[in-house]
């Protein structure tokens, strides 16, 4: 069938208006007269096209060819003997790309998923100390520097949280509590990006900002449910995806608010008896709350959680223990990551992600991937209920 038109069917298309031509022309000319036309005896039914129904081409079979045309097997080596080998041999060799680059491409192609709306990753651990908020920075930086979107870390310690020590300040002074006593100003139609900035603290080159808490305890404790969501709103506008780092109290009020957004339970812990228990009873806390307002989200949450094994200092345990311990945990989430031990993470002082070293940075890439499956499952299940409630 040709899509060009001919000039017969150009002119017999009636021109779109947005007024009543004949009303108009009724009222310009009082002498017109207006017949009344018997009404037809019968009228055609007019036909409702319901644009919400499935397409006739839904892709279900054509979407599983396109899906094995990933290119991260068919670029060149970037790394490793291979890579050395093709470069030597000025491209006349080139061997295939090792499996540990393919699964590097892998999680990054995983990291930069679009989602159907702004995601929020909780890093959440009622211990102090096993690195919640070395986990944030750490997590900020990675999708930052590789999802290709605005990443924010955000620190919603119901106390004085350590964000604003482990990230660079560029000599701003401005807390989240600063942004809360402008928040009308970016709750209206004509807020813009750039002044947001203003109350956040980019880090350069690790390619996220951040949202620190305020120094002054009594006014972080004033930061309840409703200012959490109202910030919440502000920041969902201008960021992709929204890192909370939470504080020590899971039954505080910007705590449990936080909880009801989030679509990524992430969960810092060493592998020491008091860091575990303290996990798992933050998991029976959510299984409880499911259970208590028969809303699956919280038990969802566990089930879907991301465990990051971090490296402490302290006495040593034993192996046998150690394995008790994962096992313990394995039991209620989805996976576990460990993280390795990095002195540029340790330092108690600035998190600079261009100083962490290769292990830790891998391991960050292969949690950030599994976080984003995570995501992207949520972000389905969402999407498939909507349509499924419009229906």
């Amino acid at each position: 069938m040709s899509t060009t038109w001919q000039g017969s069917e150009r002119k017999s298309r009636a021109t779109i208006s947005l007024t009543d031509t004949e009303s108009e022309a009724t009222a310009t000319d009082p002498a017109t007269i207006i017949h009344a036309e018997p009404a037809a005896a019968e009228s055609k039914p007019e036909t409702v096209v319901d644009h919400r129904e499935a397409p006739l081409v839904s892709g279900r079979r054509s979407a599983a060819v396109l899906r094995k045309e990933n290119v991260n097997d068919q670029l060149p080596p970037a790394t490793g003997w291979q890579a050395f080998l093709r470069a030597v041999s000025f491209g006349l060799i080139s061997p295939k790309v090792g499996a540990a680059e393919l699964a590097r491409r892998a999680d990054l192609s995983a990291i930069q998923r679009v989602y159907s709306r702004p995601m929020q990753i909780m890093v959440a651990q009622p211990l102090g100390g096993v690195g919640k908020t070395m986990c944030s920075v750490g997590l900020g930086s990675t999708f930052g520097i590789h999802s290709g979107q605005q990443a924010l870390v955000w620190d919603n310690n119901e106390m004085m949280g350590t964000a604003g020590v482990r990230t660079n300040a560029n000599d701003s002074t401005r807390t989240v509590w600063d942004l809360l006593n402008v928040l009308e100003s970016f709750e209206t139609v004509t807020a813009r990006k750039g002044e947001l900035s203003y109350y956040t603290r980019h880090q350069g080159n690790n390619q996220f900002s951040v949202l620190v808490a305020d120094e002054d305890a009594d006014r972080m404790k004033s930061i309840g449910a409703d200012e959490f969501n109202r910030i919440h709103t502000v920041v969902s506008r201008f960021y992709d995806t929204i890192i909370v780092d939470t504080g020590n109290n899971t039954r505080s009020a910007n705590w449990l608010a936080s909880v009801e957004v989030t679509d990524q339970l992430v969960i810092p812990t060493a592998l020491k008896r008091n860091a575990v228990v303290s996990a798992l009873r933050m998991i029976e806390q959510l299984e409880s709350m499911s259970e208590r307002t028969g809303n699956p989200h919280y038990k969802d949450l566990v089930a879907n959680a991301v465990v990051l094994v971090t490296q402490g200092g302290g006495a040593k345990v034993s192996a046998a223990e150690q394995a008790e311990l994962r096992e313990n945990l394995a039991s209620a989430v989805r996976v576990l990551i460990d993280i390795p031990y990095d002195g540029a993470l340790d330092t108690g002082s600035i998190i600079d992600w261009q100083l962490v070293g290769d292990p830790a940075r891998r391991a960050f890439e292969r949690a950030s991937a599994e976080i984003a499956a995570g995501l992207l499952a949520a972000d389905n299940k969402r999407t498939t209920s909507t349509k499924t409630i419009n229906r």
